[in-house]
């Protein structure tokens, strides 16, 4: 498992803290503030604050990629299938971010977004997996790719031979712990009980299998990690505290995934900061 003990880990996980700090004040309040009950559906409805902040963090990695390319160019260092990579990274984002601004947004009422007046309905099985299968798909990519693939390859110890091309090119994409636990991080960000679909129990079954699999492999390889990377770990254990004592709060409404989307942008820009990153810093690259 690769870990980056470097300037870039040290910002993304103070920008991670951000993103947990502000999720964990939202739950928390609607969880016990009179006051303040509904707030979390305020900010998880279409086209909301959640909305806003994945956009923005899209766009952050559109201009990540943009950086890459100048700076790649500038020092002669452009392999062609990172190139493409993060031109299509540059491209695919903004092209998201227009065509999620371009929906024409709808006024959405607080009792719209609770799951007691909107999304209760007598839809069976596979019609709601068709209903959610975008979400359900991106959910796959994040477990497979950012999960399982990482933690699974610690495990059985297989390492790229960085002497070939190929594994060279394995080892600058391979995902960090940080992002890792990130990814987990996003995924928990679901209601532990009170689920109202089949699949949501085999959601809960993949978290569970990669928090094993973390265990596992923090135990058998004995990382030095810093400040940062252990303060991730933390995070993590008091997010599924808090999700354990307010999964009510997320079972009120199937918005919730707003917060996930989220998530997932942020795994997915910091994954490709990281290639990036590591690209710029390689010493040398194998013909």
């Amino acid at each position: 498992m690769k870990i980056n003990n470097n300037i870039l880990s040290t910002i993304v996980s103070c920008l991670f803290f951000a993103l947990f700090s502000w999720i964990v004040i939202l739950l928390l309040s609607s969880k016990f503030s009179d006051t303040f009950s509904y707030i979390f559906f305020v900010f998880i409805r279409d086209h909301g604050l959640f909305a806003f902040l994945t956009n923005a963090i899209l766009l952050c990695g559109s201009g990540v990629a943009l950086g890459f390319l100048i700076i790649a160019s500038w020092y002669n260092k452009l392999d062609v299938w990172l190139y493409a990579f993060a031109l299509g990274v540059c491209i695919g984002l903004v092209y998201i971010v227009v065509f999620s601004a371009s929906e024409n947004p709808t006024s959405q009422e607080i009792t719209d977004v609770l799951l007691i007046e909107s999304s209760i309905d007598h839809r069976s099985v596979m019609e709601s997996i068709w209903d959610y299968r975008w979400r359900i798909l991106l959910s796959i990519v994040v477990y497979a790719c950012f999960i399982f693939m990482p933690l699974v390859f610690a495990i059985t110890h297989l390492v790229p031979n960085t002497k070939t091309y190929a594994g060279w090119l394995l080892e600058i994409t391979k995902p960090s712990l940080n992002v890792v636990v990130i990814a987990l991080f996003a995924c928990a960000f679901q209601p532990f009980y009170l689920k109202t679909n089949a699949y949501d129990y085999i959601d809960l079954a993949l978290l569970i299998a990669g928090i094993i699999l973390l265990c596992i492999v923090l135990v058998r390889q004995k990382y030095e990690l810093n400040f940062y990377g252990y303060s991730n770990l933390v995070m993590l254990g008091i997010e599924i505290v808090l999700i354990a004592i307010c999964s009510n709060i997320l079972a009120s409404s199937d918005q919730y995934f707003s917060v996930r989307y989220m998530l997932y942008a942020f795994v997915f820009v910091v994954w490709c900061m990281e290639c990036m990153y590591g690209y710029i810093t390689y010493e040398e690259q194998p013909k």
